[in-house]
């Protein structure tokens, strides 16, 4: 069964009402079963241009060698996922070497991949801030884990895990493309269920909206489309201040 057909994601995006550009970029890649979130380094130099690069240079390299009619295996999937990172990783700091002027610039990135020939095991690579949620049976759980210094201080007990990643030591990432001369990218492998949703978004999604808030958007809004739900966190985001760049893919099951 060619699972393709039957996983769906859509994907906006928003400059929000404060920044003066969108750092952000996405790929909604339904065919591949690819969805990329990139958002560019706030305050630093050419953020939109690191983004960009990572999310065209991973689309690029996973079409190349995983692509439509793959048979790559799924043990290799993880080390062709760091392989793109690392990639995206090369290709942004090549291009802040032969443009001065971009100096700095970085990005964070996180995607959902699921092969049709892996179904149901899906994956998820990332580094840097921006999340990716599972939701199953009207809960919500992360498959990521923040690369703050904030998040540190979490783990370490420094700090309450209610702590909002709204607090200045949120914005200090400790990962991402372009930052360094080499990249670590966390993988999960998640076994995807029939009636699972998957939700990626940069961080200017959780400065507005809480967990919960997100969870109950998916609830109320359980039969509308993934097109209608990511324009509903982007309404929502902006609704509350839109403080930041936000960027959401919403994935489910086609019905």
């Amino acid at each position: 069964m060619d699972r393709t057909v039957h996983w769906h994601g859509a994907g906006a995006t928003h400059t929000g009402l404060v920044r003066p550009t969108n750092q952000d970029a996405f790929l909604v890649a339904n065919d591949l079963g690819l969805w990329i979130i990139a958002d560019g380094m706030g305050g630093h130099a050419g953020g939109d241009v690191a983004s960009k690069i990572s999310v065209e240079t991973i689309h690029n390299y996973i079409t190349e060698h995983a692509g439509h009619h793959s048979t790559t295996k799924t043990d290799e999937i993880p080390s062709l996922l760091r392989s793109a990172v690392g990639y995206a990783n090369e290709a942004v700091l090549a291009h802040a070497k032969a443009n001065p002027e971009f100096t700095g610039m970085g990005t964070t990135v996180v995607l959902f991949f699921l092969p049709a020939h892996s179904s149901p095991l899906a994956w998820v690579a990332h580094a840097g801030d921006s999340r990716a949620y599972l939701i199953r049976d009207q809960q919500i759980s992360a498959l990521t884990r923040d690369h703050t210094v904030l998040e540190e201080y979490i783990q370490q007990g420094l700090l309450a895990k209610s702590t909002p990643a709204t607090h200045p030591l949120g914005h200090s990432l400790t990962r991402g493309v372009g930052v360094n001369s080499t990249i670590e990218t966390d993988i999960l492998t998640v076994k995807i269920q029939p009636e699972d949703e998957v939700i990626l978004f940069s961080d200017g999604l959780i400065k507005m909206l809480n967990d919960e808030q997100i969870l109950e958007t998916l609830v109320t809004m359980r039969a509308e489309t993934p097109e209608h739900k990511c324009q509903a966190f982007i309404d929502q985001a902006n609704d509350r201040g839109g403080v930041d760049n936000t960027t959401v893919i919403l994935i489910a099951r086609s019905r």
